[in-house]
């Protein structure tokens, strides 16, 4: 089978096995270029840390700032990798004469579509938020008339330099038709902004992933029970009556898709995500269809009243984890070629 290569400024190189539709969807990370300038993927945290091992409440830093942009029209997905497509670009809002750097998450939402009736496509979609330091992308298969609604993380540092939040992506095959996949309109771009000062950054958002954790070469095998991905948790101290919001998202991959003929999908996956051990979220769903490797994200989803995502919590540390499993026998695995794993916490006050 043929590889698909894409290098990055750090020097990884990122690779995933074809299956018969095309490349892998996975941990396509294209270098910085285009209307992406100076995005790159990088191996550790961004100055003032991407990952928070807890710290102090806070006092006198400022809480973070949310919002959302919403995409207009409908984008439909080119097949190159290295010129991704726009679908949400978005000035953050820092003031004038601003020159401190703020902490920022963003997390994208979207439904794509296979508007074509030609073979499987797959999609991979990264969410660039400030200088894009944490842009890890992630994709699956979608069948010829189907559709599906997905979602990704990402993690940067915001400044005068570096002040726009993204949603970006490409779609890919053998062969690879442009726009058969389609990102419609109405998808969303969260973002959360911390407090820029110095002794501000960490107390209000944590994030951390298996490639941040474990590097990119290495692999995490699911079980057919529900565990704790190693190393992706984050951490984050609150006073009483606050509230902290949990956010995971994560790509298996079966070595051998046991999803093979579109409409017929039965095999599925599972994602959880947990506060100080309690879970809170679960998502499960099947691997789309193809004909080789498989590949299937899973997020979170936001409920009614934000009740899986959001708890009111008392003073103190809170960690959340990201848990996965496999609901089949079979090698499903997240690192390595095939995707990240990722949990955020966001400090609301």
């Amino acid at each position: 089978m043929r590889r698909l290569l894409a290098f990055v400024a750090i020097g990884f190189v990122a690779c995933g096995t074809e299956n018969e539709e095309g490349a892998s969807p996975s941990a396509v990370l294209p270098p910085g270029g285009g209307g992406d300038a100076g995005i790159v993927a990088d191996a550790a945290p961004s100055e003032g840390g991407a990952r928070n091992d807890g710290g102090e409440g806070g006092s006198g830093c400022a809480p973070v700032q949310k919002m959302t942009f919403t995409s207009a029209a409908a984008v439909p997905l080119g097949c190159d990798a290295n010129t991704p497509v726009t679908i949400v670009d978005a000035a953050l809002p820092l003031a004038a004469g601003d020159t401190t750097k703020h902490r920022v998450l963003g997390r994208g939402r979207f439904r794509v579509r296979h508007v074509a009736t030609n073979v499987i496509h797959f999609w991979n979609v990264r969410v660039v938020v400030g200088d894009g330091a944490t842009s890890f992308g992630l994709g699956d298969d979608v069948c010829p008339g189907a559709s599906q609604v997905r979602g990704n993380l990402g993690i940067g540092t915001a400044s005068s330099a570096a002040g726009r939040a993204k949603l970006v992506g490409h779609a890919g095959a053998a062969p690879c038709t442009p726009g058969a996949l389609v990102v419609d309109a109405g998808a969303t771009l969260d973002v959360w902004i911390e407090d820029g000062r110095p002794e501000c950054a960490g107390k209000d958002i944590a994030y951390g992933s298996h490639y941040l954790a474990n590097g990119f070469s290495n692999t995490y095998g699911w079980k057919t029970t529900m565990e704790a991905m190693p190393g992706v948790s984050a951490k984050l101290a609150t006073e009483a009556g606050e509230k902290v919001r949990v956010l995971g998202v994560v790509e298996g991959t079966p070595a051998t898709n046991p999803n093979t003929t579109c409409g017929a999908e039965a095999a599925t996956l599972v994602m959880q995500t947990s506060l100080d051990g309690a879970i809170l979220a679960t998502e499960k769903d099947v691997v789309p269809a193809s004909q080789g490797m498989g590949h299937l994200v899973l997020s979170t989803t936001p409920g009614s009243g934000d009740g899986s995502e959001a708890r009111t919590v008392n003073a103190g540390t809170h960690e959340a984890k990201l848990l996965v499993g496999s609901n089949f026998v079979g090698t499903v695995t997240t690192g390595g070629c095939c995707g990240d794993g990722a949990v955020a916490l966001v400090r609301e006050r």
